[in-house]
């Protein structure tokens, strides 16, 4: 498993994967929204304005014949126009012109009767009187009226009329109406070719909501709820350029994009309604490319992601694998120090107790003689005195070992070195002097007193095998401060304290310099070296943060320097 920082780097990663490519989508969703919706507005707008176009110029129609109609029976009597075949086929013309939009169109005489009509002659007189368009004329409330949508009378067509007031009869009296009618059918069948979608709603109202011409139609019976829920909708901005709205149908419930126009003059607009539905359904045709992206994205980044953990605990189980080979590698070398250690224990043991028993044998041989007595006995108490020594040496080596899991250890380079150099004088060999050259003061290192230890045993050792016929072992120490990074040797700029053991061997060439800390690499014959003992001394120096440093020149002896970081 991974390291509990890396994992925490690894679910950020994991999180990372999915939610960028999720934001990259939710960003493009928000764009392509807002793209659909402008274009769909701008679509409205030219259609409204079309719609707009198409009931002037049927509206322009019919003025055109109100007014032509108008002219022609100016100046006449009520009972002459009713009378007037020609009056007649000349209505009957102007309704022709007008077909299939037209249905027909008659004159009303001041009782609100017709007096000529272009569809029969002579003109039935029904009252008309109850109609909407003729009251909002009689009242006086508009120039133009426009009736709501009705069956007509006499002739039953469905028609919705638009009407004006003519001029009076030559005897006086109120004024005529002159009356066109529409057929709603045509206007259907237009908007029905304009509608995007079934859902879509195209009307031609009354500006109080009454429904001229509608797609799809009302349904039967609806007509009030109708004329209400498009009264409701005509509250808004009905000029050319007004902003297109969405509103929820208050007829159908359905939520909309809603235009309306103005027809000119006349009390009469026209609406436009997309329906949201196809806005959302061309938005999701638009997103599928940039979902599909989005889904490959984070795809491929979990992947990677999945390639990364497998690395990192690939990396971590290499790194404790590595880290249990280098705890070996120095229990290794600390074993060759207690080996090394013990053999020179052995003959220090055996000289005490040659030189106790030595005593001994004097004191019995010479009893009487106190003389000779007192001189037995302090040759006895030295012999005690070294063994003491020897001991503690022992005991202060043994106690850096029990001290090397210590994290963030320091070190006491100075003493060490001492108690160090006193033990090895001792167990090195007779034929091989230990001088220390260590100044007072030394500030601490980084590093475990055990680990230090046995990498001073081990150059020592290797001194002591370089110079086969004996000579002088020399451990040192001083302090350097690196200005500079030394990259050769991985140090970094900062103060060190160094530790060196240096032998007057024969010394070594570059060759075998360039190799000498590599593992199981050794000088010595077979089956005497292992080749751990420098690789165990270099471990302990890169834990430390330092390094191993050589200085050897074929004849000349060689260093050995163990730069540690000042603690």
């Amino acid at each position: 498993m991974a390291p509990q920082g890396a994992g925490r780097g690894f679910a950020l990663l994991w999180a990372a994967a999915v939610l960028v490519p999720l934001i990259g989508v939710m960003g493009a969703g928000i764009m392509s929204w807002q793209d659909v919706r402008t274009e769909a507005e701008a679509r409205i707008d030219r259609t409204a304005e079309m719609l707009r176009q198409h009931a002037l110029r049927a509206l322009g129609t019919q003025e055109a014949i109100l007014s032509a109609a108008a002219r022609a029976t100016a100046g006449q009597e009520w009972d002459a126009l009713r009378g007037s075949r020609a009056a007649h086929l000349m209505l009957s013309d102007l309704s022709a012109a007008g077909a299939p939009v037209v249905s027909g169109v008659l004159v009303t005489d001041d009782q609100d009767r017709p007096a000529v009509a272009s569809f029969e002659f002579p003109a039935r007189p029904v009252d008309l009187g109850d109609r909407d368009y003729v009251r909002a004329l009689r009242a006086g409330s508009a120039a133009r009226a426009v009736g709501e949508v009705v069956e007509s009378r006499p002739m039953g067509w469905r028609i919705f009329p638009v009407a004006r007031t003519s001029l009076p009869a030559p005897s006086g009296g109120a004024p005529g109406i002159v009356v066109s009618s529409f057929t709603p059918t045509p206007f259907e069948e237009f908007y029905a070719a304009v509608a995007e979608t079934p859902n879509d709603v195209v009307a031609l109202l009354r500006t109080d909501g009454a429904v001229l011409a509608r797609h799809p139609p009302v349904p039967s019976g609806q007509e009030d709820r109708a004329r209400a829920a498009f009264a409701q909708l005509l509250t808004g901005p009905r000029d050319a350029g007004a902003p297109v709205v969405e509103l929820r149908s208050p007829f159908d419930g359905r939520p909309r994009l809603y235009a309306v126009r103005e027809a000119g003059e006349w009390p009469v607009v026209v609406l436009y309604g997309l329906s949201s539905d196809a806005l959302h359904a061309t938005w999701r045709h638009r997103m599928v490319a940039p979902f599909a992206g989005g889904l490959g994205a984070a795809a491929l980044l979990l992947g990677i992601t999945a390639l990364a953990v497998r690395g990192a605990k690939l990396q971590h189980a290499e790194a404790l694998s590595r880290a249990e080979a280098e705890a070996q590698l120095a229990r290794a070398g600390r074993a060759a120090a207690i080996g090394l250690l013990a053999a020179g224990l052995a003959h220090d043991v055996k000289n005490l107790v040659q030189a106790v028993r030595s005593g001994a044998r004097l004191m019995e041989r010479r009893a009487e003689d106190p003389a000779e007595i007192r001189r037995c006995a302090a040759l006895l108490g030295d012999a005690a005195e070294r063994g003491r020594r020897l001991v503690d040496a022992m005991v202060a080596f043994a106690r850096g070992q029990a001290e090397q899991e210590e994290a963030e250890a320091t070190l006491e380079v100075g003493t060490a070195l001492r108690e160090l150099a006193e033990l090895l004088g001792r167990t090195l060999g007779s034929g091989w002097r230990v001088q220390a050259v260590v100044p007072p003061g030394l500030p601490p290192a980084r590093g475990d007193r055990a680990g230090f230890a046995a990498a001073v045993i081990n150059l020592a050792a290797n001194a002591r095998d370089a110079m086969p016929r004996g000579g002088t072992v020399t451990i040192s120490a001083w302090v350097e401060q690196l200005a500079e990074p030394l990259e050769e040797a991985g140090l970094k700029p900062g103060r060190y304290v160094v530790a060196a053991v240096a032998d007057s061997g024969e010394g070594m060439d570059a060759v075998t310099l360039a190799r000498i800390a590599e593992p199981f690499f050794s000088t010595k014959p077979p089956g005497i070296g292992t080749g751990l003992g420098l690789a165990t001394v270099r471990g302990f120096c890169a834990r430390a943060g330092g390094a191993l440093r050589f200085d050897s020149l074929p004849g000349r002896g060689t260093t050995a320097a163990m730069w540690l970081p000042q603690a």
